[in-house]
């Protein structure tokens, strides 16, 4: 006899969910992919348009924790799922078109399971992530690289202006949509916003380890809201430029051009003893970021715009605020408008 797996969020499979939402597939994670474990994915559909329905996966916490109270990893999670559902319908309710849009939410009452309830949030169906699309040969598709990469900085612009900073962007978090001609910023779960407790807010780096600031690789954190966020956020922007152009990040750049004494791995001083060492190694990692393309001028345009965002002292990271008219440091909109020109530029070349 098979027995079930006690996991309500790997049985909705078939099930008519409130608002006339039918659950027709689970989407199977593909090899290599990550993200995944705490939640099951489903393709679901309501008659008019197909859709993307992601549901927490409680057991998946359990295993991780054993041990740990049940009600307190229920607790955990719930206030998680509630603080994204919060943020996503900020920006539906904003209209926020560059950040991937939530089509439904709710919870699931499924019987016979330990936890019969499984909350579920339903998004617009992407036709798959950067990873995917990407090519890394020297100028292939740079006008679309340069038009995706325009549309994430608008998305990062829309977002700070509501009050909320991603503080995870990373390659399988852009999304793209309409042909591939559209780029989208996905996944707020480890989003920090300036007027809602983020539950996994501790001070430090919320998102994946790979793509941290060098700071908080030495143990630094700006202790103001709005200088963390937005420092962090325009890093994670001109690492994300650097990735679109090398398939690596400016971390893995400044990681490789430190003397291995001082890589965060083995350095054990502060912030303030390593940041002339970082400051130093920046420019090698730049140089190498330009090899990557081969139209000079684009190069140089690039390489601009990561100094601009990548420079590894936060506090000097974005534009003097005596050249913003925003008086905003971390100014977004400067590097849509660069990011815009380039990526018009380019158009009239092909």
């Amino acid at each position: 006899m098979t027995v079930k797996p006690d996991c309500a969020a790997e049985s909705l499979e078939g099930r008519v969910l409130k608002n006339g939402w039918r659950v027709n597939k689970k989407i199977e994670p593909k090899p290599g992919s990550s993200g995944g474990f705490f939640s099951v994915c489903y393709l679901v559909s309501n008659g008019e348009k197909e859709a993307f329905l992601k549901a927490i996966n409680f057991n998946a916490f359990f295993q991780l924790h054993a041990g740990k109270s049940i009600m307190d990893i229920l607790n955990e999670q719930s206030a998680a799922f509630k603080f994204e559902k919060d943020l996503l319908l900020r920006c539906k309710n904003n209209k926020l078109s560059k950040v991937s849009l939530i089509l439904d939410e709710g919870e699931e009452h499924i019987p016979d399971f330990t936890i019969p309830g499984v909350p579920y949030l339903i998004f617009e169906m992407a036709e798959g992530d950067l990873r995917e699309h990407i090519n890394f040969t020297k100028n292939v598709e740079i006008h679309w690289k340069l038009k995706s990469l325009h549309n994430v900085a608008v998305a990062l612009k829309q977002l700070h202006g509501v009050g909320i900073s991603h503080q995870d962007l990373k390659p399988s978090n852009i999304l793209l949509y309409e042909n591939k001609t559209v780029t989208k910023v996905g996944d707020l779960g480890r989003s920090l916003c300036m007027d809602i407790a983020a539950p996994h807010d501790n001070g430090g780096f919320t998102g994946a380890n790979s793509y941290t600031p060098p700071e908080y690789l030495y143990g630094y954190s700006e202790s103001n809201f709005f200088k963390k966020t937005g420092a962090t956020d325009m890093y994670l922007l001109g690492s994300l430029i650097v990735f679109y152009f090398t398939g690596a990040n400016m971390t893995s750049l400044i990681g490789k051009n430190l003397d291995p004494s001082f890589h965060w791995t083995a350095f054990r001083g502060s912030f303030d003893d390593i940041k002339d060492y970082l400051v130093h190694s920046f420019p090698l990692a730049l140089k190498e970021f330009k090899k990557s393309i081969d139209k000079k001028d684009l190069a140089e345009d690039l390489a601009e715009i990561v100094k601009i965002c990548c420079y590894p002292i936060p506090g000097k990271r974005g534009f003097p605020v005596v050249f913003s008219t925003t008086r905003n440091q971390y100014d977004f909109g400067k590097i849509v408008t660069k990011l815009d020109i380039l990526a018009k530029k380019s158009y009239l070349k092909l």
